[in-house]
Order: structure tokens, then sequence, then C-alpha cells
């Protein structure tokens, strides 16, 4: 398979011989946010003073954002700082391998399902991966630990190059390999930092 990797305006990385623009910036502008300005859904008619923090937001948050929210960004209600605030970061899964090579996820607490098309966490264009549920990475706050764990995909997922059959604790630095794409975890939350509670 060819790779060209190219750099939309937005800032992400995405592979040119597989996607005609940004898969990204289709994804987030949305029909939500196109709408609103006449433009055809996921077609990413939108300029960059439009991105929240700037032209190039630096990671692609978890979806289930506020309604009309073209980028995702998650509220939740009851959590850290109470109703209608930001769900806190506590780490990352960064593409180092595969056809979103460059992209950065972020990953909350509790559970992040990992999917091609559904879920927290997408990993569009790689057809080895399931549309959805193909594997999780969780969080648990009370020990502040991670676990990454397979779910309904069909095909294994490697950890370090070791097949995962069973949820196994996560350290920042392994290496997720998911079909043929390869995640690098970095973990915010331990011994150095946590998020307060309420």
């Amino acid at each position: 398979m060819e790779v060209k990797m190219v750099q939309c305006p937005f800032g992400h990385y995405y592979n040119a011989a597989l996607h005609a623009s940004c898969p990204e910036c289709a994804r987030n502008a949305g029909a939500s946010g196109n709408a609103a300005r006449g433009a055809a859904p996921g077609s990413g008619n939108f300029t960059p003073t439009e991105a929240p923090g700037g032209p190039f937001p630096g990671t692609v948050p978890v979806d289930g954002g506020a309604e009309g929210d073209p980028f995702g960004y998650t509220v939740i209600g009851g959590d850290l700082h109470g109703p209608d605030q930001l769900e806190p970061v506590v780490g990352w899964l960064v593409c180092v391998e595969g056809p979103m090579r460059g992209l950065d996820y972020r990953i909350h607490a509790g559970y992040n399902y990992i999917g091609r098309e559904v879920g927290d966490i997408h990993i569009a264009g790689d057809m080895q991966i399931s549309r959805q549920n193909h594997a999780m990475v969780a969080f648990d706050a009370e020990e502040q630990s991670y676990y990454v764990g397979p779910s309904a995909g069909r095909n294994l997922i490697k950890v370090n190059g070791k097949t995962v059959l069973n949820a196994m604790e996560l350290h920042s630095y392994d290496v997720i390999s998911i079909g043929s794409t390869k995640l690098l975890f970095i973990g915010l939350c331990g011994e150095k930092f946590r998020w307060e509670g309420k």
C-alpha cells in the first residue's frame, strides 16, 4: 500500500494515497458544523479560525460532545468539576504506524472503545480494525491504573508484540498493535499527577 503522508491546515496528518482530504476534519466538521454554514455534511468547509484554540488543535477529542459542537468535545455532568464541564484527559494514544500515523487520541476515565468508525477512538482507514468495539483502553481513577484488552473485534491485538487475550495493565510507552496500526500509549495520571475529585 502506498503511503503519502500530508498535513492538513489543522495539523492532522493523513495518507493522501487513501483520502482526497483530511478524514479527521471531515469527521469533526460533521453535519452539525457544516449545516449551519450551508456546506455538505463532512465536506470540511471551515476556516482555521473556527477551530478551538487556533488553527492547529493538537489532539482528537473523544466522541460525544455537546449538541451542536462540531469538534466533539465531551461534556459531562457531576464528575470532576460538576455539570457542563469538559471531561479531563487522563492519557493519550499516539499513532506511530498505520493510516493515521502522527495523530493522537485523548483517553478519558473509564472505558475508551476503539473502532474504525464508531467508538471513543476512531482509527479511520485501517480496514483490519472492526467498525466498532475492536478493543478498549480503560483508566481506573481509584487505582490510578490503565488497562487494555480486546472487545468484540475479529482480529487479535498485541501489546509490545505479545498477543492480548484478556485485559492487561498498560504502562507508558507500551505499543498497542491493532490491525495495521500501532499506537504508543502515554499515561498522564499516576504517582506524579492526578486530577483531584470534587
